[in-house]
């Protein structure tokens, strides 16, 4: 619509609200900045607040050519307000730096990108029994200080009594983590609770051999170990480490753990690879329950979430359990698909002058997920 088929009264009452309407919304922008997204002009950046400003103060200065003080304003002044409400996403700050042939400014962080559009993904701590694969989510990362949590910091928030997850007084908890769940001193103090850790040697560790546990060579589950050994750390912990030649791949893995020595190395190898089955149920949560966005961003909502998602996976679980007990019913087809494709892994791991796969690799295989039909 052309600006002279607008009346001036009809134009600047127009203009007034519009005015009225900025002028609302950057007030509310510098008061509560948390309920940025509530707003209609909720903007990627808090530098969008500096076109703001100018467009209020414009609003009240006569001599400027767009003030709301002069009858003739143009009504591009109100196509170019409607826009900005209309199209939040419209990155301003943005644009004038690339026309000024500077580089984009920092995203924010901290408390600062809470505040602002910007999305981070949501970390999530759980945990996979490997018993009875049941679920369990121990807690949602803290943002508000920072854009992503470290796990260690995540567990150290965590009392034991949710640590240990309801096992009896006495009974050892493995908690086995990737490199990111290193933290020797931390190790020792859970310890005292029977609480231990098994993970991966990070590159950059220097450690020092203190000596070498003996173990059975030629036990089977020991295939394939290299070397147990005791060693000292920086922060005066003692650790078994056991390093492991795969068979199947030849490929050479270092583990750190403070498990005794009663437990063979070769279990140690094997039960840091069947961590893999946390991975296949997030996998599971993501392309078969379709669950890969957080249904709001407060963190209570991310919890319940998590712990439906929880419900979800051990209820399938048991389900499937009941349905086999009582009729006999499984996932045959899985089932022989992962039977040949074992016999094909042997085969050809002894094709490459290997021995083939240990007894614990052919012996102990669980199926990880829920076949699409049954989730059906």
């Amino acid at each position: 619509m052309e600006s002279r088929a607008v009346p001036d009264d009809h134009m600047h009452r127009a203009l007034i609200a519009c005015g009225d309407l900025i002028e609302e919304m950057y007030v509310r922008l510098l008061v509560d900045r948390r309920r940025v997204k509530e707003l209609a002009c909720a903007t990627t950046h808090f530098e969008h607040i500096k076109e703001i400003a100018p467009f209020e103060a414009a609003l009240h200065r006569r001599d400027h050519p767009h003030s709301l003080q002069r009858p003739d304003a143009p009504h591009q002044w109100v196509e170019s307000i409607a826009h900005f409400i209309v199209n939040p996403e419209l990155d301003l700050a943005s644009r004038r730096q690339k026309n000024s042939g500077k580089k984009p400014a920092a995203k924010p962080v901290g408390r600062v990108a809470a505040f602002t559009a910007t999305k981070y993904a949501t970390s999530h701590l759980y945990t996979l029994d490997l018993r009875s694969h049941s679920m369990t989510h121990l807690t949602v990362s803290d943002q508000v200080e920072r854009n992503k949590e470290h796990d260690m910091r995540a567990l150290k928030r965590q009392d034991i009594q949710a640590l240990r997850q309801g096992a009896a007084k006495g009974r050892k908890v493995l908690y086995i983590w990737d490199r990111a769940g290193i933290d020797f001193r931390q190790w020792y103090k859970w310890k005292e609770n029977s609480i231990y850790f098994l993970s991966r040697e990070k590159e950059n560790m220097k450690l020092q051999v203190l000596g070498v546990h003996p173990f059975d060579r030629a036990a089977p589950m020991n295939r394939g170990v290299i070397a147990d050994e005791l060693i000292g750390t920086r922060v005066g912990v003692t650790l078994r480490r056991v390093t492991y030649q795969d068979p199947e791949s030849g490929t050479v893995y270092i583990y750190l753990t403070n498990l005794p020595v009663s437990v063979p190395p070769g279990l140690v190898a094997l039960l840091y690879k069947s961590r893999w089955d946390v991975e296949k149920v997030f996998d599971e949560f993501k392309n078969k329950l379709g669950e890969t966005k957080s249904w709001a961003s407060t963190p209570n909502v991310k919890t319940c979430q998590a712990r439906l998602l929880c419900l979800t996976h051990n209820l399938m679980t048991l389900m499937e359990e009941q349905i086999f007990r009582q009729t006999g019913i499984r996932n045959e087809a899985e089932i022989q698909r992962k039977t040949k494709t074992l016999a094909k892994r042997d085969e050809c791991t002894k094709g490459k002058g290997r021995s083939g796969l240990t007894v614990l690799q052919q012996g102990i295989q669980r199926l990880t997920q829920r076949s699409v039909k049954f989730i059906r």
